[in-house]
Parts: structure tokens; sequence; C-alpha cells
């Protein structure tokens, strides 16, 4: 393999077998993440292979998948003249075909679903299961499909009328819905599931593979720019993005071909749910306590869902408090209102719609500009998270997704658990709703 593991706390090294996944640290400390090493040190291109994988050097991966998509960095000249910035620079990872954008999903999800799946093992029969929210869940819809690999995706119910996609659906794919569920509920229900005999879990943060296919975000910058941003302004829910690409811009550093000082993490959250603003605005390490339900009701008021992770990497060994204490990092809290703003604004200069979630970020870089926290000189990129959703071409191609099974609620036993999914592995497709 053209890279190891090494863990964030001990710095346990491990060579990635023919058939590893692995997600964490066999050592008894605190939780940690893992982080990919390469053998190549250098930031080298592969021409030869097509959009993120020309950086595959510097992605965990066994294997590349013809026609695949990449971020497209250019300059935001409309953009900046409004907000008086000069050097914006956009990454944009959606559909947007007159600036060479193509994620047919319409989220930069898809760069986890092709470096994730890039990972598996060729030889294993067992099912990778992914959780998610909206977007990733789309994505590994799509990429799963296109590529026939063995996939059990599990969304709340509330985020099935994300589930399209422009290609025939796989029967290796299975899409699970959870009814009355938040993006939490349906990680305890993929985490039951993958426990089951021929299941696995993705493992979210945890996999690398996930963390430095959003990474190429910020090598495509590199690669356009020639040098790392000063700030990086992107939305978050969980902060793995965050994560990714201020470990990719250690490697970039460590080269010595990017400069010499490291760029500033701007993190952006959705009012009225901000737990990682909330913890790094009072300082502290750990998430604030809150009630579930309180947590529910404030995560049903968000314009994107997406940003709802109620458990994000924030505190543990190599994740988001990390990411924003090494680069001097802000976190920021929008109100829907002025992400639509946003969202308006961008539609008009850029011409193009965007995810309620990109135009949170955006939100968040209009605050910055406002309260002075960049300069109009400064050298800024913007991670425009998904957009293009209203494409006429994606308009005529899209085809919602039906579930395979919704739970009506989490199953009280792995025995009933596994009585719902093995008819599924076996190829036994009629919708169920169950519980």
């Amino acid at each position: 393999m053209h890279y190891s593991l090494r863990c964030t706390e001990c710095g346990a090294d491990y060579s990635e077998g023919s058939n590893s996944f692995r997600l964490s640290c066999d050592a008894g400390h605190a939780p940690a993440l893992l982080r990919a090493e390469y053998r190549v040190k250098d930031f080298l291109i592969d021409s030869r292979e097509a959009g993120m994988y020309r950086y595959r050097n510097w992605l965990p991966i066994r294997r590349t998948y013809n026609d695949a998509s990449g971020p497209v960095v250019y300059h935001g000249k409309n953009l900046g003249a409004r907000l008086q910035l000069d050097n914006l620079y956009i990454a944009f990872n959606g559909f947007n075909p007159e600036k060479g954008a193509d994620m047919e999903t319409c989220s930069f999800k898809e760069l986890e679903a092709l470096a994730v799946l890039g990972r598996t093992d060729d030889k294993t029969a067992d099912c990778l299961v992914v959780a998610s929210a909206g977007n990733t869940g789309r994505s590994f819809l799509q990429i799963a499909s296109k590529v026939h690999r063995r996939v059990c995706i599990v969304v709340p119910a509330s985020a099935l009328s994300e589930m399209w996609i422009t290609v025939p659906k796989s029967d290796k794919v299975l899409l699970v819905a959870l009814e009355n569920a938040d993006y939490f509920d349906a990680i305890r229900l993929g985490d039951m599931i993958a426990g089951l005999p021929g299941f696995y879990p993705e493992g979210g943060a945890k996999n690398v593979a996930r963390r430095d296919g959003m990474g190429t975000v910020l090598l495509a910058a590199a690669e356009a720019l020639g040098t790392l941003p000063e700030h990086y302004f992107q939305a978050v829910g969980s902060g793995t993005g965050g994560i990714a690409a201020w470990e990719m811009s250690k490697r970039l550093l460590a080269t010595g071909r990017f400069g010499s000082t490291g760029m500033k993490l701007h993190l952006v959250q959705n009012l009225p749910f901000a737990i990682i603003h909330d913890a790094w605005s009072a300082g502290s390490r750990n998430l604030p306590s809150f009630n579930d339900e309180e947590a529910k009701e404030a995560i049903a008021r968000l314009w994107s869902p997406v940003l709802s992770n109620r458990k994000p990497p924030y505190g543990i060994t190599g994740g988001v408090f990390d990411a924003l204490k090494d680069t001097g990092g802000i976190t920021y809290a929008l109100s829907s209102e002025k992400a639509r703003e946003a969202g308006r604004i961008f539609k008009n200069l850029e011409g193009c719609d965007l995810d309620p979630a990109a135009a949170v970020a955006l939100a968040g870089l209009m605050q910055a500009r406002k309260m002075g926290r960049i300069k109009r000189e400064d050298l800024i990129l913007l991670n425009i998270t998904g957009g293009g959703n209203n494409h006429p071409f994606l308009t005529a191609r899209k085809k919602t997704v039906e579930p395979d099974i919704i739970f009506r609620r989490l199953p009280g036993t792995e025995d009933e658990l596994q009585a719902s999914m093995e008819g599924l592995l076996s190829g036994n497709r009629i919708p169920q709703a169950l519980g």
C-alpha cells in the first residue's frame, strides 16, 4: 500500500493490509482519529486520472473509477466585488457546467463516496453501512450505483426527499429509513446494522478516506493558486470537512512549496443548532450539554438539516477543536434568514443556486467581512459544498429512490433487527414498514 495509518494520540503506526478497513487505534487511550501518512511526500498530480483522482497519491484508495468528478476552483470576481474582496476564490462542488463543475449529486459529499468506495476491499462480500442526514446518502446512492458496490445507506425518513439519483439504482445498494428521527438517530441505527453479520461500518469522521476525499478541495485550490489560502470558509455539521482541510494544509506545508504559514479555518453553523460554535466560543474542548428533545426541536427548525450532528468529532484528539486551535480558527452561527439572503446574492452574481449549507458558509464569509476579520487583499477560499440542484439538465434526469425498508422506531433487539435485514441481503426488496 502507498500509505499507512498513524494514531494522532499515541503515534501508533498501522499498515493497511489487503483486506483491512481500520477505523481506530488498538491502544487503550481515549478516542483519537487515525491519520493517513503517504509514501509520496510531495504534492504530485496524476494527469492520467479524472477529477479528484488526480490527487490519488494523497488518497487512501485501492482503486479509481472512471468519469470521477472533482472540485472546480475559480476566481469569484463578481461576488468578490460585491464584498470588496479582491482575492476571493470559490471551490465549487456541485453541478455548474458553465464553470466545469459536474457533480450530479450537487454535493461535495460525492468526494467522500468516491474515496471511501475506492478504499473498500474488492474481495469482501459484506455490505458497507453509511449513515446520513441527506447529501452523503445521496452521494453514496449515486456513486455506489454507478460502480456497483454493496452499500446500505441509513437516513432519517425526513431526508427521503433528498434521496434522488441520476443513474439507475444498483441492486447492490440498500436504502433504509427511520421515522421520527434526526441524523444522530440514523447514526445509531446504522451502528446497529453495521454490527450484524454481513455488514460493516463506514466509520464517518473516523474513516481516513472520507476526510482525505473532502480534503481534495484544498488540493484543487493549491493546484489552481500555487499557494495556500490565508482563510478557508465552510459550513459544518460534524466539522469533518474542516478537519479534512486542516489535515491537507499540513501536508502541503510540509512540502515547503506552499508557504510557511497555515491557513485560518472559519467554520460556520446554522442557528438555532450550533453546538460547535457554542463550545468553541466558550473556549471548551467539550460540547455543551443539552436535552435531546430540545435539540431535536432546534434541529427541526434548521434551513440546512445536514448541519445538525448532535455528536460531532469535536473534542476527540485530532478533531475539530484541535483543528481550530492549530489554525487560530473562528466559528460563526448564522440565522436561516441571513443564509437565504446570501444564497440569493450568489445566484444573482455567480449564476447558480446554492445548497442551503453552502449559503450558510457564504453568510459566514459576509459576517466575517462585516466584522473586519478578513481584509480586502486577503487570499480567501470559500468552499461551496453544494449547488446546482435546480439546473434543467438534472431536473430532467432525477429519480427519487424509494426506501427498501422503513423502521417506525429503533429495533428493540439485535434479533429483531437481524430478521428485518436478512431478507434484504438475500434479495427480498419488497418495501416494508416495521415497528
